[in-house]
């Protein structure tokens, strides 16, 4: 038994001599058992001195079982070092005299190298999980709270012993506990199963953070026994795809709108051309003229409405040029003040160092006429607007903070009212056309939408800062401008000098667009030809050659398009003059690069006078470049 023990066995003297040794001694500590027989143990291995184990030898040969603590060893004979316990009980004699101490060694290195190694594991872990952005938390089977990382401090802004001890459903949403609780459920029932949920928590000053949180079952783990639940603050990610899926849906309508309002343009385009030539001709009885007054007058309205259509999908024709917020602010402030009645007090804060942009002055007057009737409508009793102009350095802190603007340097604008203020839900439609929060006949829901379309047309971005009972902050940033000189505007034409006797060239798919535009060159004194798409305007055109002076053309047509045309044209007569006609900004850029300067663009739905006086123009700029 003694040579097959798993463990040492040895039996010492009163002098604490080495009497028996057996096998599992020898192997470990590198002598056999002659070499030690009738040798004191403390001075083979000092380390029985150094680890304290000869006390306990001593005790036992008093009369007591003894069990030492774990001790270090190092057998100087073969090198060995390790972990060992021992056990030690008096050995007696036949008569029951204590003759020396029976001695029970136990190798523990091993197990004390794994726990260690586990010791090391858990403080890494531990370590990890609390210097963690996300929080780490065990519950109960009943949803108690036994253990939480400290990031619930840099997240919700409770400390651990705040919550251990509590249910944090507690400081759930009332919307989202069912939806948690379902959720924790499942997984107490179904260790197997991972069920991700998404949530809101009150943070300790009261507000509400989104929280994505996953947990996994480890009740039966006898480490951890509890549901250990792992949750990430997603509050500013939730936030900005909030806003991407807004801005996703705003880019859509407006899409849809810049698409409708072109097509609708062309037919706009034909009714407000022909009552202004019936109401021109001289042959309408006067009794009919009022019905087509009121015609012209309708045309109008639905003309300003799909120009609102068009700013708000940013394809409006704009005609910019470098200015100065403050001068433009300081020309429409009489208005603003009649705008906002006695009730509101209106405050101007302009920055007089405030630097230039490049936009256009009346669109930017609209802009503060629709911002100012809004925050007036959410005053109705009286209250307090602020109009600010600033210069702003984006740095790329700030620009993160309000993505996807750059980092650079802008022009703030502020409106902020004193009103009602808005919810995040009627915040989140602000922007969309025709949503409005007015009652019936109070406004059709363009006016915000506008804002937003030239804005963003600008160069621009805009955000809404808003709760209901606190008013109202829109905040503006537009790109500042160090080039002072202005955008070339077009030169204007004298009534008088609108007729012609040049032969013109009209290529228009639109058949109602092209006949009306005919007429009223026709009786303007032009020679017009027409043509329904680029194939037949590239044919006419050659064969009247030389005859021709102007080619006044629609950008896209079946078959061959404005710009292909102009630019095959152009091959063959670089002294042409070409006039483009669309309701796209897009297409009159596409018009740019095949030539031209920006007076030679008719925005649709154009006035008779308009084509009239824009023709006379272009005409009139080939006559002189060729003196």
């Amino acid at each position: 038994m003694l040579e097959t023990a798993g463990e040492g066995i040895v039996v010492c003297d009163h002098e604490l001599r080495y009497r028996v040794w057996n096998r599992f001694m020898e192997d470990h500590l590198g002598l056999l058992a002659d070499a030690v027989a009738g040798r004191v143990a403390y001075e083979l291995f000092p380390y029985l001195v150094e680890s304290g184990v000869v006390p306990f030898m001593r005790r036992a040969l008093a009369g007591e079982r003894v069990q030492t603590p774990e001790y270090r060893f190092t057998s100087p004979y073969n090198g060995r070092a390790g972990w060992a316990t021992s056990r030690f009980e008096p050995y007696h004699d036949d008569a029951g005299a204590i003759v020396g101490v029976i001695g029970h060694v136990q190798d523990v290195t091993e197990r004390k190298r794994f726990e260690e190694a586990l010791r090391e594991s858990e403080v890494q872990f531990r370590t990890i999980i609390e210097s963690a952005g996300d929080i780490v938390a065990i519950l109960d089977a009943s949803g108690v709270t036994r253990y939480v990382s400290p990031a619930l401090e840099s997240t919700l802004g409770l400390r651990a012993d705040e919550v251990i001890g509590q249910n944090p459903i507690e400081r759930i949403h009332p919307d989202d506990q069912a939806l948690v609780l379902d959720a924790f459920r499942t997984v107490v029932r179904a260790p197997a199963v991972h069920r991700p949920v998404q949530y809101r928590s009150r943070h300790a000053n009261g507000s509400w953070r989104t929280l994505m949180s996953s947990a996994r079952n480890l009740i039966d783990d006898p480490t951890v026994r509890g549901i250990v639940v792992s949750s990430r603050d997603v509050t500013e990610w939730v936030e900005l795809q909030s806003r991407l899926t807004q801005s996703q849906r705003i880019e859509a309508v407006g899409r849809l709108a810049g698409g409708v309002a072109h097509d609708f343009n062309n037919l706009l385009t034909v009714i407000r051309g022909n009552a202004q030539l019936l109401l021109t001709g001289g042959e309408i009885p006067v009794r009919a003229r009022d019905e087509l007054d009121e015609i012209a007058q309708a045309a109008d309205r639905a003309a300003t409405l799909t120009r609102q259509l068009l700013a708000f999908s940013r394809q409006q024709v704009l005609q910019p040029r470098v200015l100065n917020l403050n001068e433009v602010l300081a020309d429409v402030r009489d208005l603003l003040a009649r705008l906002v009645g006695e009730a509101v007090a209106l405050e101007l804060q302009a920055d007089a160092s405030l630097g230039q942009v490049t936009a256009d002055p009346t669109q930017v007057e609209q802009v503060l006429l629709n911002l100012t009737i809004n925050a007036r409508d959410a005053m109705p009793h009286g209250g307090r607007l602020i109009i600010e102009t600033a210069n702003v350095a984006a740095d790329a802190g700030f620009a993160l903070q309000h993505r996807p603007m750059p980092p650079g340097e802008y022009v703030r604008l502020t409106v902020r009212d004193s009103g009602v203020g808005m919810d995040a839900t009627t915040m989140a439609r602000a922007f969309d056309p025709f949503f409005t929060t007015k009652a019936p006949g109070h406004g059709i829901g363009m006016g915000l939408s506008t804002v937003y379309g030239v804005v963003k047309q600008s160069g621009g971005f805009i955000w809404i800062d808003s709760a209901v009972g606190e008013g109202s902050t829109f905040t503006i940033y537009l790109p500042r401008c160090a080039d002072a000189a202005l955008a070339i505007a077009p030169r204007r034409v004298e009534r008088e000098s609108w007729r012609g006797s040049e032969t013109i060239l009209v290529a228009e798919d639109e058949v109602l667009v092209r006949a009306m535009t005919r007429r009223t060159l026709e009786r303007a004194g032009y020679q017009v030809y027409e043509a329904g798409n680029g194939v037949e305007a590239l044919v006419i055109a050659r064969s009247l050659g030389d005859r021709l002076h102007l080619l006044l053309t629609d950008i896209v047509m079946p078959e061959m398009g404005g710009r292909e045309l102009a630019a095959t044209l152009r091959l063959e007569r670089p002294s042409l003059s070409i006039l483009f006609m669309s309701g796209y900004t897009q297409e009159r850029d596409a018009h740019l690069s095949a030539g031209g300067g920006i007076t030679h663009f008719l925005h649709k739905p154009f006035t008779l006078d308009e084509l009239r006086g824009r023709v006379r123009v272009v005409l009139d700029q080939l006559a002189t470049s060729a003196a």
